[in-house]
């Protein structure tokens, strides 16, 4: 098998500590940038929780020395829209353009990230549409669930709460938590720029070294601590009241595997043959076989510091034990057999065709990069994917699934009517009972 073909790195440290990659891909003349930032949510500090997600949006509505209408107009003449997001461990920049339009694309993203100035108004407003936004989550179970989840397996850990926060908590932040954040975290050895396209390395990092390389951090300022492993969890269920549905939203997850492991791909093939696709262990068990849900799924989600593994359902509120009973008990018999011959043949073929589609753009690259320099990994991590994938046994599966899937640790959560929800469920741990308006 061939491997997966991906660009050579070029990586350069700038004057004043940041990072530039640069992976050249001839043919198509555009080019996506990427600015990576070591300050996630993980970083908000206590009762000021979305801090870093308000950051990183509303980084890009005024600097020092453009307001957001002129920064907006700036991106859209070079064809070009900016992208700012935030996970648990990182933020984001992005933008992709015409190759020749570069200089600009780098000035523009270069100076967003760097000289903020947060204004007070547009400030005001994001909250205004963060708070609306998260009203809004109500209405959707799935979201609600999510969000259940990381505060039910993670608890007191920094990922326990979702990166945009609450509406109360966003209420209470004000421009000076953003700038303080900023000033705090936004700085040049944190940053990571990643440059994907038909350039010539040698002309980017020139570039990189005149618009990023400028940049010079606060005294004293340096790498964020590192984020503590979450520790498990004893089994626990958590009702999330609401009165108003006839289906309940499922969630049966548990601390699993940080992104940086060895058993990253024995991972990949266990969640793939048990519940990550629609020929999957779960889908026969729960939809084909007892017609509990139309959809059921699996996933391992990785982080620095952790992880977690997370079954994923839905059904009538009546047969809402049923589905957990029948999942914890698929759980138990995978993790005690592993997968069939023919359920790990089938999932390494899935996973090795379908991994190239994630590789196709410029931006798809850019993005892997970025994950490959935040979690510490090497390019063989792609250039061997199919290699590695195609090793994974069925004994590593069924070690994966001892150590990680939630068999008796983790947390049953289901949104739905608590008074129909709580005695069914009170089999499998001991149940709290919260409103869903807590979550938002």
């Amino acid at each position: 098998m061939r491997p997966i073909p991906f660009p050579e790195l070029v990586e350069e440290r700038l004057p004043g500590g940041a990072t530039a990659v640069v992976a050249r891909r001839p043919g198509v003349p555009l080019v996506a940038l990427r600015l990576l930032v070591d300050a996630g949510s993980a970083l908000d500090p206590p009762g000021r929780h979305g801090v870093a997600h308000l950051v990183a949006q509303a980084a890009r509505r005024g600097t020092r020395r453009r307001r957001g209408r002129q920064l907006d107009e700036l991106v859209e003449s070079l064809g070009s829209e900016m992208g700012a997001a935030c996970d648990e461990d990182a933020s984001y920049f992005g933008l992709s353009a015409p190759a020749d339009a570069l200089p600009r694309l780098l000035e523009v993203v270069v100076e967003i990230a760097t000289e903020p100035s947060f204004p007070a108004a547009e400030v005001a407003r994001l909250k205004r549409r963060d708070r609306a936004g998260l009203a809004h989550l109500l209405d959707e179970p799935g979201a609600v669930a999510e969000r259940a989840l990381l505060r039910a397996v993670y608890r007191d850990h920094p990922y326990a709460h979702p990166p945009d926060g609450t509406a109360a908590q966003l209420g209470r932040l004000r421009r000076a938590d953003l700038a303080a954040f900023h000033r705090r975290w936004y700085v040049p050895p944190n940053a990571t720029l990643v440059v994907v396209g038909d350039v010539e390395p040698g002309t980017v990092l020139a570039l990189a070294r005149r618009r990023l390389g400028r940049w010079r951090a606060p005294g004293g300022a340096g790498a964020p601590p590192p984020v503590p492993a979450p520790p498990p969890t004893p089994r626990a269920v958590l009702v999330v009241d609401k009165p108003d549905l006839t289906q309940t939203q499922i969630r049966i997850g548990g601390v699993a595997l940080p992104r940086r492991t060895p058993a990253y791909f024995a991972a990949a093939v266990t969640n793939a043959a048990f519940g990550g696709g629609f020929t999957s262990r779960l889908v026969e068990a729960i939809r084909v076989n007892r017609g509990l849900s139309y959809g059921v799924r699996s996933r391992f989600s990785m982080s620095r510091a952790g992880g977690l593994f997370f079954i994923a359902s839905f059904t009538k509120n009546e047969t809402a034990a049923d589905l957990v009973q029948v999942a914890l008990e698929e759980a138990a018999r995978f993790a005690e057999e592993g997968p069939t011959a023919e359920e790990l043949e089938r999932a390494r073929s899935w996973l090795s065709g379908l991994f190239p589609l994630s590789l196709e753009t410029h931006e798809q690259v850019a993005e892997r990069i970025a994950e490959l320099r935040l979690f510490g990994l090497s390019r063989e991590e792609v250039t061997g994917y199919r290699e590695r994938i195609g090793a994974v046994t069925a004994e590593e599966c069924r070690a994966v699934a001892r150590a990680h899937f939630p068999l008796g640790t983790g947390a049953v959560v289901a949104v739905g009517p608590a008074r129909t929800l709580a005695r069914a469920l009170e089999r499998f741990g001991p149940v709290t009972v919260l409103p869903a308006r807590r979550l938002v």
